[in-house]
């Protein structure tokens, strides 16, 4: 079987994020292990726009978990600023990854 011919790749389009309903399901990036070990699934943290306008997690303690890269980072951003508040849950902690859902508080 050959592949098709012509076309380049589409890479799909993607979907805009609400800031009232939306939801995401993400793998925490640049992870702070020492913070993450005083935490367990079901715990809660908030979302938060750190330096350098990067999307945060950070604790009731003020300490950072990590940072949040997703395709719709630029729309919660957007979202905090106009006034939206989200957390963000764990879901999953295979140290040193943890996933979380982030939604609107």
């Amino acid at each position: 079987m050959g592949g098709s011919g012509g076309g380049g790749y589409v890479p799909p389009q993607r979907s805009l994020f609400d800031c009232e309903t939306g939801i995401i399901t993400v793998n925490v990036s640049s992870i702070n292990v020492t913070v993450l070990d005083k935490h367990d699934v079901g715990d809660l943290l908030g979302v938060e726009i750190g330096s350098n306008d990067a999307l945060i997690l950070e604790d009731g303690d003020g300490e950072i978990l990590g940072a949040i890269l997703h395709l719709n980072t630029s729309d919660i951003i957007a979202c905090i600023n106009g006034g939206a508040e989200y957390e963000a849950k764990i879901l999953d902690i295979k140290s040193p990854a943890c996933k979380v859902q982030i939604k609107r508080r």
